[in-house]
């Protein structure tokens, strides 16, 4: 094979079409897409038996060689060659660790063949395939959709611990390399198969060709260092993704991965345990998976017992009525604080079992209109007592909302599929506009109107900075790291930004002035802040902060220090604050798992008596 056979561009695959070996280029049919990576994609493909009454089914892996180049200087005949040569070494490795380590499915066969074609009609353009047997089940992505617990996800990490320890530990002694939800399956009788050995390499192999499956691949393996503490890493992000639904931001991925469970209501010490797993030193990790998996369900054993809800938001209805809509692992309800009402969660049963984030806003006509996230990556939309689908929304993509200028109201997320910033408007008559062509984001974190009332959204760029997005407009903000942040008109009607990085749990802030932001200082807060909130008012800007230690809130004004107020002692994960009747601001706060709420009174006080719904 000539270097110019060697590749041009590569073709579509479609069902139907066929791969295989110079020998028979038509062996496999290509019948459905399962999968997609940076190398290549998955299909389930299948081969005749001699008899012809049935088909064997295959997993075929196709790299492409213009994916397989990066940092080689070779030709796609030359690249092609070179991972042909390390696949089939991770061949004859996992071959034999099928028998010593139960779960392993590694390849079965390799080899560079005509790009997938109609039958008999193969071109001179080749790559490589991998193959391997099918394997029966839902890979970790498509299991999480089915909303496991608490428990059924301990389990599973408990016998992908047992893969991970045994590949570690086992007299081949392998590192995987990539292990992440889309290389994990799990089999309708409950057994976890660890599969795709591509990157494989022996454990004393030195250094390798690095690789980045982002999220999942630890510092030192980006950087081409393959071993059993990356190994581990992995498996923590994994297990972060399952308990989160998505995986760790891997900028700060220990701080974050502490950060994001303890906002999605584990308690601190769950998130102290994944998060050691993610420790940018690898000394820093727990050696042995098994028991730490052990600890997990011990330490996550109170939860159902003692947390009950994970995110909330407020909205102020058109008869000036504070509504708070809460959302439990499988529930999302909803408490009404009017004269007369009830002051008490109440399930939607209409609504989204796998709820995410959700948030609350009022339109034009003052109906409260509800965007919720769910584990299926789809964005609800609740109005009226009628829900909707709205389209695809990454549930690691985060959501903010804001009431446009036409009494509509408009939630920003990020597309699972492009992952750029979208907006999902919902007019005052019901009906719904899609808009996905927005920047490419990771994260979605506040949205506020300006003082021309276009919205402004504050995100997390795909390379971690923090950026503000208005309209077409992206301007980098420079910090990185960022976990939350909360936006707001100030008192001379400009935006201001309180943004809270990961790795230190304080509060930076960040103004708006005639259109270009710029670093203001830090501000001064009681404890390592999990999440926060902000609203403007003529009197200056009033921040909550929530904390392991309690909730605290504080009104800013300039030139004049913070006077923060204790509102609870309890450890706190998610705070909302609004406008309510008589322009008193409304808090609603989770408190150790239960939603409780507090108004100022008239002196601009708050009461420590918060009230428990």
């Amino acid at each position: 094979m000539s270097e110019e056979q060697g590749h041009t561009h590569p073709a579509r695959a479609r069902p139907g079409f066929h791969v295989g070996p110079p020998d028979d280029p038509d062996r496999y049919r290509l019948d459905e897409a399962v999968g997609r990576g940076g190398e290549g994609e998955v299909w389930l493909a299948t081969t005749a038996r001699r008899d012809g009454s049935t088909r064997h089914r295959w997993a075929v892996k196709v790299l492409h060689a213009e994916h397989l180049q990066a940092g080689h200087d070779e030709s796609p005949a030359q690249a092609l060659a070179r991972w042909h040569a390390r696949v089939s070494e991770s061949l004859d490795e996992t071959s034999q660790l099928q028998h010593g380590v139960a779960g392993v499915v590694g390849a079965s066969h390799v080899f560079i063949g005509a790009e997938p074609h109609p039958p008999g009609d193969e071109g001179d353009a080749r790559t490589l395939y991998v193959v391997s047997p099918w394997i029966e089940g839902r890979n970790l992505v498509h299991w999480l959709k089915e909303q496991p617990t608490f428990e059924q996800v301990c389990a599973v990490a408990a016998r992908l611990a047992e893969i991970v320890d045994g590949l570690a530990s086992g007299p081949l002694a392998v590192v995987h390399r990539d292990i992440s939800p889309a290389n994990v399956v799990v089999q309708p009788s409950g057994s976890v198969c660890l599969i795709d050995f591509t990157f494989a390499v022996p454990t004393r192999s030195g250094p390798v060709t690095a690789i980045r499956n982002p999220g999942y691949t630890a510092p030192e393996a980006r950087a081409g260092s393959g071993s059993p503490e990356a190994d581990r890493y992995s498996f923590g992000a994994v297990v972060h993704f399952l308990l989160t639904g998505r995986p760790p931001d891997e900028s700060n991925a220990e701080a974050d991965s502490r950060a994001t469970l303890v906002r999605a209501n584990f308690p601190a010490a769950v998130a102290d345990h994944v998060a050691a797993l993610l420790a940018t030193d690898p000394a820093r990790r727990p050696t042995a998976l098994v028991p730490w998996v052990a600890e997990l369900a011990d330490k996550g054993a109170v939860r159902s017992r003692s947390l009950h809800y994970g995110d909330l938001d407020l909205a102020v209805d058109g008869s000036n009525t504070t509504v708070v809509t809460a959302s439990g692992t499988t529930v999302l309800s909803r408490a009404r604080l009017g004269a007369g009402a009830m002051w008490a969660l109440v399930p939607d049963r209409e609504a989204p079992t796998a709820p995410v984030s959700l948030r609350s806003a009022t339109d034009g006509t003052g109906t409260t209109v509800d965007f919720v996230v769910d584990k299926a990556e789809r964005l609800w939309v609740g109005r009226a007592g009628e829900w909707r689908d709205a389209g695809g929304a990454a549930p690691a993509g985060g959501i903010a909302i804001v009431r446009l200028a036409n009494g509509s109201t408009a939630a920003f997320t990020v597309d699972p599929v492009a992952d750029r910033l979208t907006r999902t408007e919902v007019r005052v008559d019901g009906s719904l506009r899609r808009v996905a062509a927005g920047p490419h984001a990771r994260r979605v974190l506040a949205a506020a109107n300006d003082a021309d009332g276009e919205p402004v959204v504050v995100a997390v760029a795909p390379d971690g900075e923090l950026v503000g997005v208005a309209a077409d407009d992206v301007r980098r903000l420079g910090p990185t790291g960022i976990a939350v942040a909360a936006l707001c008109l100030n008192t001379w009607g400009e935006l201001q930004c309180f943004a809270v990085p990961a790795d230190t749990g304080g509060v930076i802030t960040l103004d708006q002035l005639h259109g270009s932001w710029t670093p203001s200082g830090d501000v001064e807060v009681p404890g390592r802040v999990i999440d926060l909130a902000c609203v403007g008012h003529r009197d200056g800007v009033t921040v909550a902060v929530a904390c392991d230690e309690g909730l605290w809130v504080a009104t800013h004004s300039d030139g004049l220090p913070a006077q923060w107020q204790r509102l609870t002692d309890q450890p706190c994960h998610r705070v909302a604050l609004g406008v309510g009747a008589a322009w008193r601001l409304r808090l609603a706060a989770i408190v150790d798992g239960r939603v409780a709420v507090a108004t100022e009174d008239f002196t601009g006080r708050w009461s420590t008596a918060l009230r428990t719904l």
